[in-house]
């Protein structure tokens, strides 16, 4: 068991190696959006950047596939997203749809962050010999929460948008509506596989302190 633990120590440095480039990589994100959005409020003649925020077309269309052998086959297209930028025509959903970005990225640094906790005190337990922390426990429950809130946001955007300012999509002659993210629901799958993970942790963590009181 002896020669495995340089081999563990050099993954869990990695990892953390990783998380930490994230973690500056996302911060710069975030900090370089807010300035677009500054600047872009405040200068009406700022071209505007790439569309954010996609959001999702109740769609079903016939379509032709042309491969590279010069056959052609039918498909059906069965989605489709749209995505726009912030522009004084679409007035505070433009707005909200810059605000739901920031709020995604934020919600993404947070999670970077807890993991990020989490193997720096990995870490710092491997010279003790022991990875069992409690606040470790807890770190785990609020990336659920956080995977939670994020599906929870990106599930209800589409339908405060619809609701609260747009009526159709107008694509090629056609009108379409907006859908519910349903793809989002697999996040809330896995926040709870992530609390079920930190109740494990914590029995271990409590099965640990059992057996040392036995000793």
């Amino acid at each position: 068991m002896e020669p495995q633990k340089p081999r563990n120590k050099n993954i869990i440095n990695l990892i953390y190696v990783i998380l930490s480039t994230l973690l500056g990589f996302v911060g710069v994100m975030i900090m370089a959006y807010l300035l677009i959005f500054i600047i872009s409020l405040s200068n009406p003649d700022f071209e505007r950047f790439i569309p954010i925020t996609d959001i999702p077309l109740k769609i079903a269309e016939n379509a032709t596939l042309e491969l590279k052998s010069g056959a052609q086959s039918n498909i059906f297209i069965t989605y489709a997203s749209i995505g726009f930028n912030i522009n004084e025509e679409y007035g505070i959903a433009g707005v909200l749809n810059f605000l739901a970005l920031i709020f995604f990225l934020l919600i993404a640094y947070y999670i970077i962050f807890l993991l990020w906790k989490i193997f720096r005190s990995i870490r710092k337990s491997l010279k003790k010999q022991n990875v069992f922390d409690y606040k470790n426990v807890w770190r785990i429950r609020y990336i659920a929460i956080a995977i939670f809130l994020l599906a929870v946001m990106e599930i209800m955007y589409p339908v405060i948008i619809e609701y609260a300012w747009f009526d159709k999509v107008i694509l090629l002659g056609k009108s379409f509506d907006l859908k519910l993210n349903f793809d989002s629901f697999t996040k809330l799958f896995w926040s709870l596989v992530v609390v079920i993970i930190a109740e494990i942790y914590r029995i271990g963590l409590e099965m640990k302190k059992d057996q040392e009181l036995t000793i």
